[in-house]
C-alpha cells in the first residue's frame, strides 16, 4: 500500500465506475477531468467537446450562510480548525475555481495534526488529497460533462442513490462515494494501507461521515453568473 499512499505527488486516480465515467490519469498539477453524472445525461457532450454545466450559486450561497452560522456557534465554545489547510503553493489558485469547493472537516477526518492536505484547483474542477497514517482521502469535483450514459441500464445505475443522494461502492483499496450537488459532480475516495482490516475501509461509515461533514471552502461564479 505504501506506493499507493506515496502517489499523492504522482498520479491522481478516481474509481470512476461509480460515477459512470471513463477515467483518465494525470499528474496532480493538472488533475483529471471527467464527466458529471446522470442529472446531465440529456445534455449533448462528448469526450472531445465537454459541456460546462451551470452551477446553482443561490443554493451554494444559502448553504454557505448556514455553514457560517454553525461555525460561529462552535467558535463561541472553542477554537477549532474546521478543515485541513492545503500546504502546496498552487492551492492559492482556488480563488478562480468556478464551482463550490467542498472539503471534509478535520473532525470527520479524525487525523489530527497528522493530516497533510494538497489542493489542485482548476477553473472547472479540483482535486483535494489528504494523507494520514495508513490512509489516503481524495476529494474530486467537476462541472464538466464529457459524455452521456450509453444505455438504459447505465442510466438506471447512475440514478441509483440512497436517500442522502450518495452512491457508494467498494474498491480494491477501500470505498468511494459520489453524488451531485449544485449542478456539479463530486466524489470521495478512501484508500487504506490495510483495506481488509481498517474500519475506515471495511464499511461505508467513514466515507459517509466525510460526505456528511463537507464544507464549502472556496469557489465563485464567473462574472455575469448568478
Amino acid at each position: 500500500m505504501e506506493p499507493r499512499l506515496g502517489r499523492i505527488a504522482g498520479i491522481v486516480t478516481l474509481a470512476a465506475a461509480s460515477l459512470g465515467l471513463s477515467a483518465q490519469t494525470r499528474p496532480p498539477a493538472e488533475p483529471m477531468r471527467t464527466a458529471s453524472l446522470a442529472a446531465i445525461q440529456q445534455q449533448q457532450a462528448t469526450p472531445d467537446a465537454p459541456r460546462t454545466m451551470p452551477i446553482n450559486w443561490a443554493a451554494a450561497r444559502e448553504d454557505a450562510r448556514t455553514q457560517t452560522q454553525a461555525n460561529t456557534q462552535i467558535a463561541a465554545v472553542r477554537q477549532v480548525q474546521r478543515f485541513p489547510q492545503p500546504v502546496n503553493d498552487g492551492a492559492a489558485n482556488v480563488t478562480a475555481t468556478r464551482l463550490p469547493v467542498l472539503i471534509p472537516t478535520s473532525a470527520a477526518l479524525g487525523l489530527g495534526e497528522s493530516a497533510v492536505a494538497r489542493l489542485f484547483p482548476q477553473a472547472d474542477f479540483y482535486t483535494l488529497s489528504i494523507t494520514g497514517p495508513d490512509i489516503l482521502v481524495e476529494m474530486f469535483g467537476t462541472r464538466l460533462a464529457h459524455a452521456v450514459a450509453p444505455d438504459a441500464a447505465s442510466r438506471r445505475r447512475l440514478r441509483a442513490a440512497d436517500p442522502a443522494g450518495y452512491r457508494i461502492s467498494q474498491t480494491e483499496y477501500g470505498r468511494e462515494l459520489s453524488f451531485n450537488r449544485y449542478g456539479a459532480a463530486y466524489s470521495i475516495t478512501v484508500e487504506c494501507a490495510e483495506p481488509g482490516t481498517d474500519a475506515r475501509c471495511t464499511s461505508e461509515t467513514y466515507v459517509r461521515r466525510l460526505a456528511d461533514s463537507l464544507m464549502i471552502a472556496a469557489g465563485s461564479p464567473e462574472p455575469g453568473e448568478e
